[in-house]
């Protein structure tokens, strides 16, 4: 996937300001899933995790670093990746958590959550983050076609469904469902899904999909940052 989806200077300058909700919005909407994906895999619990991308938004929020970020020293994703390391690496220093026992009480004990060794840290991030950012692609596009078609191309790109049986559901010839599909995946492409060489970008969507949080998460987020920052 291109760099082009990276943070751009211009939302940099308007997170400086503070106060300028809708660039806030629109950096937590860029970033928490990455955050909160990266966070999961590195073995945090649900509730954890949740607390991480609070605690880098925060950090974002105070930093004076990130608003004169200079891009030869590297990418901005880059940065965000090692303060959400050491956000997991400070919770799991923490001597104490409330944590809920087998029988459903809360007690108190140390923090019982080990690092995931299915992967390198960076290779956990880059996969948080381009799995975000298709959802982020597919969102976009989504708006951008009606809804017969993108549904089209859900049910036989995503879902893997076969033409005959989604033409069937959708109401749409096979030939409609094959253009549709066509039609969605090169849009896709040019809002830089980078898959298309070897044809994977179906396999990818589908992994990306698959490893979204339920709704309640974002709805628990948005909370929590609003409270965070919502007094500036």
């Amino acid at each position: 996937m291109t760099n082009g989806q990276d943070t751009q200077p211009a939302l940099l300058e308007r997170l400086r300001q503070g106060c300028d909700h809708l660039a806030w919005d629109e950096f937590f909407q860029r970033y928490w899933r990455a955050l909160y994906g990266t966070a999961r895999r590195r073995g945090c619990s649900d509730h954890t995790a949740e607390e991480i991308v609070q605690d880098v938004m925060l950090a974002v929020f105070e930093s004076q670093d990130v608003f004169h970020y200079d891009p030869s020293r590297g990418r901005f994703r880059d940065w965000l990746a090692t303060l959400v390391r050491n956000k997991v690496a400070e919770h799991r220093r923490k001597p104490a958590q409330r944590v809920r026992a087998a029988g459903g009480d809360e007690t108190q004990g140390p923090i019982i959550e080990t690092e995931s060794d299915e992967a390198l840290p960076d290779e956990i991030w880059e996969t948080a983050f381009e799995e975000a950012l298709l959802v982020a692609l597919l969102d976009v596009v989504r708006r951008e076609f009606n809804p017969r078609t993108f549904q089209a191309f859900e049910l036989s790109a995503i879902q893997g469904m076969s033409g005959a049986d989604v033409a069937r559901l959708t109401g749409q010839t096979r030939n409609a469902v094959y253009l549709a599909r066509r039609k969605v995946t090169q849009r896709l492409e040019q809002l830089g899904a980078s898959y298309r060489q070897r044809g994977e970008l179906p396999q990818h969507l589908r992994q990306a999909m698959q490893s979204q949080p339920e709704p309640s998460v974002e709805r628990s987020l948005t909370t929590r940052i609003a409270q965070s920052h919502g007094g500036c």
